[in-house]
């Protein structure tokens, strides 16, 4: 599946990013058209290996990552494991801000060489379909 893309991003970011998932794939929204798979779906459990087996099963056909980054994606467990999953995966990440926010850059980007991009529907377009 190339340029499909799992987004990654934190509870807290969950409309604004089904928005964007939403423009992505509606053909009469031109700015973006790629594809996506997520892991939107809320989970009621605390079991580890669920959430793990969830995510591999959504990042399965994935051709890179993107990471939304808004105010408190710094502080997410399961945003630094999905970057990290993909790349063991030998998959690309890429970062992109969410519009009008200036949250910390997540450590697990810093620490892999990832940039963080300011938000525009050009740049996302660009990342998703490199």
């Amino acid at each position: 599946m190339p340029n499909v893309c799992f987004f990654s991003f934190t509870e807290a970011d969950r409309e604004v990013v089904l928005t964007i998932k939403g423009r992505a794939v509606n053909p009469n929204y031109r700015n973006l058209n790629f594809r996506v798979k997520d892991l939107l779906k809320r989970w009621n459990t605390e079991d580890v290996a669920v959430i793990r087996q969830a995510i591999s099963k959504a990042m399965s056909g994935t051709s890179r990552t993107i990471v939304f980054v808004g105010e408190r994606t710094h502080r997410s467990r399961w945003v630094r494991e999905e970057v990290e999953m993909t790349l063991r995966n030998n998959k690309p990440v890429y970062a992109i801000r969410l519009n009008n926010t200036n949250g910390t850059k997540p450590k697990v980007l810093e620490d892999n060489g990832i940039n963080l991009y300011n938000w525009s529907e050009e740049r996302l377009q660009d990342l998703a379909t490199l």
